[in-house]
């Protein structure tokens, strides 16, 4: 199975239930072909917090609060949330920001 890293920043952590807001990361195993899509409907499941606030699993992505990352890139420019994770894989969490 591989593992991959799921790290969430400070501004969303509270939504994992952890009691101090800053950067957590944490290992997980799926199974060979999981897709980003999957990866995230376990987390909302895991975590209602994070399933009411910040994901909207009808439509199998984040609500536009919330960015993905996987290894330092959108999943936009891989595959999108079909995307495959792959050992030693890192899914990011950060709170969307918008301004001008």
């Amino acid at each position: 199975m591989p593992t991959i890293t799921i790290e969430v920043w400070s501004s969303l952590s509270h939504l994992f239930e952890f009691e101090t807001r800053k950067r957590y990361s944490w290992d997980m195993e799926v199974d060979a072909g999981t897709t980003l899509a999957a990866v995230l409907e376990a987390l909302a499941r895991d975590n209602p917090r994070f399933d009411k606030t910040m994901y909207k699993p009808e439509s199998k992505v984040p609500s536009g609060a919330v960015t993905v990352v996987i290894n330092e890139r959108l999943p936009e420019l891989l595959d999108g949330y079909e995307t495959e994770m792959s050992e030693g894989d890192r899914v990011t969490l950060v709170q969307a920001y918008a301004g001008g």
